[in-house]
């Protein structure tokens, strides 16, 4: 009853705190931040000005479009839809579909700039989705995994992306935000209790193996900043304030955070029910008990990562193979070489994670020699 209290007590501080984060305002304010967004429902459009290039177009399409909210709703404005001959950017309407428009209020009247289409019903309904299948499979768990999901993205858009900007060290600020996030994480899903120290201290651990590995590596393959998307711009924006190379190694372990501390928590959970039901086991046995959840963990996790980084990068994989571009060539393109190691530096992560969360689990839980018992 009293694990139970806590966690709630746990939940609402966090949540509290998440509610507080979203109060925080934005960091950077420009002309185009401050024009009002509306839904609006495409009624028309008027296709003479696109100019197909190939399989994309440029110019722009004109819209007749009805505002749906803001204090404009209900009136009728043209809207223009510009292209940037970009097929993962640009997108064509059809009468009948929501979007997103910026509104434009001016002296000769109003008149609308199409964003995107407007998919935050579908989003909200795939968060919701998740939620429900957490909680229902989870319990109070699955509520702690839900509220740690929401406080993870609030802490990363409000607090760590704007210090970044602000000038704040990237990889000592990443590792402060993986250090609060994992503490927060393991708390809310297994409570303030050992096996939630077993899982942080474990999951920082294969972290830093993580980091310094990425950090080698980095050097070893002459790999820089460069192959980041949305690099040069950013570079651009900022007058090159941004170290490059400290925000690629900084993606490398954030990226890989979440499944190191993921492995941990396995770990310290088998331990807790080994312990359980053997509570004069030995610090040696649960040590081995724990190596054992590992290994099939790390089986199945590194396949994980390798799969996860391959589905990213199918459409490439298929563009190099109906090239017939040599595999030799393949492996030595740094785009290439740089998910390659992020992959490889995350398996090391998830390896060197195990044993070392077995050790903690065996000394923390039994508090005993790390020897058999008599």
């Amino acid at each position: 009853m009293r694990f139970a209290k806590n966690k709630w007590v746990h939940f609402l501080v966090v949540l509290l705190l998440s509610a507080l984060l979203l109060l925080l305002p934005e960091g950077i304010e420009n002309e185009s931040k401050v024009i009002p967004r509306a839904q609006v429902e495409i009624l028309s459009v008027n296709d003479d000005m696109l100019d197909p290039l190939g399989i994309v177009y440029s110019g722009a399409q004109d819209c007749i479009v009805r505002i749906n909210e803001g204090e404009h709703k209900g009136k009728v404005i043209p809207a223009h839809n510009y292209m940037n001959a970009s097929l993962d950017k640009d997108k064509l309407y059809k009468p009948g579909d929501k979007a997103i428009c910026m509104i434009h209020d001016r002296e000769s009247g109003i008149s609308g700039t199409l964003v995107d289409h407007d998919r935050r019903t579908v989003m909200m309904l795939l968060v919701g989705l998740l939620v429900v299948m957490l909680i229902a499979f989870g319990g109070t768990s699955g509520l702690g995994a839900s509220i740690s999901l929401g406080f993870t993205a609030i802490v990363i858009w409000k607090v760590y992306i704007p210090m970044i900007i602000k000038g704040f060290p990237p990889i000592l600020t990443a590792i402060g935000l993986i250090f609060v996030l994992g503490i927060v994480m393991c708390v809310l899903i297994a409570g303030a209790n050992k096996r939630a120290l077993t899982a942080i201290l474990g999951g920082f651990g294969g972290t830093a193996v993580t980091i310094a590995l990425g950090a080698l590596f980095t050097k070893l393959f002459m790999l820089d900043g460069g192959v980041l998307p949305y690099i040069v711009p950013l570079l651009s924006q900022s007058g090159m304030q941004f170290n490059m190379n400290e925000l690629f190694l900084c993606t490398i372990f954030i990226g890989n955070a979440g499944a190191v501390i993921d492995l941990a928590m396995d770990i310290a959970a088998g331990c807790t029910e080994v312990i359980t039901h053997v509570p004069d086991i030995s610090a040696k046995k649960l040590f081995m008990s724990g190596i054992t959840i590992g290994r099939m963990d790390i089986g199945t996790m590194s396949n994980t990562l390798v799969m996860g980084y391959a589905g990213g990068f199918l459409s490439m994989l298929l563009y190099f193979n109906a090239q017939g571009t040599p595999l030799i060539d393949i492996l030595n393109y740094r785009f290439v070489v740089a998910e390659i190691m992020v992959t490889l530096v995350g398996c090391f992560g998830l390896i060197s994670a195990a044993p070392l969360t077995s050790f903690i689990a065996a000394r923390i839980m039994t508090k005993k020699p790390f020897r058999e018992s008599n």
